[in-house]
């Protein structure tokens, strides 16, 4: 053990307690979607990959703490031991970076579930590109930064490196944040347009942009790779290892909790859902500007997905009959939003006035 102390168990107990609240936020947002909202979507998929990658890395990081990752230089004593310890948490870093990837790709495409704007669907779109394409890049290139790739780990083989990975590292480390607070901001763009009360806006788009803490710990991330010592780096780059599984968790945790709305008010308010405040399981967006039209009718009925249901006895007289109509189709405006996403659905009342004219034989 070194003078500065043995940082290996400590690593491999965060990052363990990290894949468990993962396992336990992905395992919320599937029972939310396909049991309450049956609207398991692409996003959903990639957060389990994300897990399985998240898992992966952390296995790495435990195998290389066995062959002296968190400790000194000295304190591991053999050389080709310390360098076994480098190579595992190379492989790490692969799984590192992928994950922290699809975990930001999975944010976007919740998003798209939600926008409207061909604006902000272009610029999620871009977004996506730009990350999918940094996180291959980076996971390729930092085993393959040397040649042959064994000098990544062992800076004693004989041949030459032709990359510079820090720069990589500082360049996705950053993109990774813009992304974030991208994402992070968008959704206010999304909901302070809808028709809803404002206190319900500021929820919805809060819930929506808690990603910025993804950011932060992406920051906090890439300082703490600007700080790395060569000659010790198994021991100096624990702080990377722990920021990088903090963020991946932290991405997957603030992108399910809007999701597990649903659940939160399953869970409080029994299996009915009754809030007391919305009065069912959605927020209440009035309708406008649908292009609907709505006429007079001798007869009246439920609205439903194909339409009103005339089986009902004809009222006599004037007779005032509200109506509740739940959206169940997908897409219908920028009022759905979060219906299959979260569970945020538009409810609309129409009350019907009419009147039953006698015929004289």
């Amino acid at each position: 053990m070194g003078v500065y102390g043995d940082l290996g168990p400590m690593t491999n107990a965060v990052l363990w307690v990290e894949v468990v609240i993962f396992a336990l936020f992905v395992a919320l947002r599937l029972y939310t979607r396909k049991k309450l909202l049956n609207s398991v979507g692409i996003d959903d998929y990639l957060v389990c990959f994300a897990l399985v990658l998240h898992i992966l890395y952390t296995i790495f990081v435990t195998i290389a703490t066995h062959y002296g990752l968190g400790q000194l230089y000295a304190a591991v004593g053999d050389a080709e031991t310390y360098f076994t310890a480098v190579k595992y948490e190379l492989f790490s870093q692969v799984a590192g970076l992928m994950v922290i990837g699809v975990g930001k790709t999975a944010v976007g495409m919740f998003l798209l579930r939600i926008v409207r704007n061909k604006i902000h669907i272009w610029v999620i779109w871009i977004c996506l590109f730009i990350t999918t394409f940094l996180t291959l890049f980076a996971s390729i290139t930092v085993i393959v930064q040397c040649v042959p790739v064994q000098k990544s780990w062992n800076p004693s083989t004989p041949g030459h490196c032709w990359l510079n990975f820090s720069n990589v590292g500082y360049t996705v480390g950053s993109w990774f944040v813009a992304a974030d607070f991208s994402f992070a901001i968008l959704p206010w763009f999304v909901v302070w347009d809808l028709n809803m009360k404002q206190k319900e806006k500021i929820t919805v788009a809060c819930g929506l942009s808690l990603g910025v803490f993804a950011g932060v710990c992406g920051i906090v991330r890439t300082v703490a790779l600007s700080g790395l010592d060569a000659s010790e780096y198994i021991y100096d780059t624990v702080p990377m290892l722990i920021w990088s599984a903090t963020e991946s968790c932290v991405t997957i945790m603030c992108s399910t909790i809007p999701v597990l709305r649903p659940l939160y008010i399953r869970v409080r308010y029994g299996k009915d859902g009754k809030d007391g405040s919305s009065g069912d399981n959605s927020y209440k967006l009035p309708m406008y500007g649908s292009g609907r039209k709505y006429s007079n009718s001798r007869h009246y009925g439920q609205f439903s997905k194909s339409g009103f249901d005339y089986s009902a006895t004809e009222p006599k007289g004037l007779t005032d009959h509200t109506n509740v109509i739940q959206h169940t189709t997908s897409h219908t405006s920028d009022e759905t939003i979060l219906r299959g996403a979260a569970g945020i659905e538009r409810t609309d009342e129409i009350s019907v006035s009419y009147e039953t004219f006698g015929r004289k034989v």
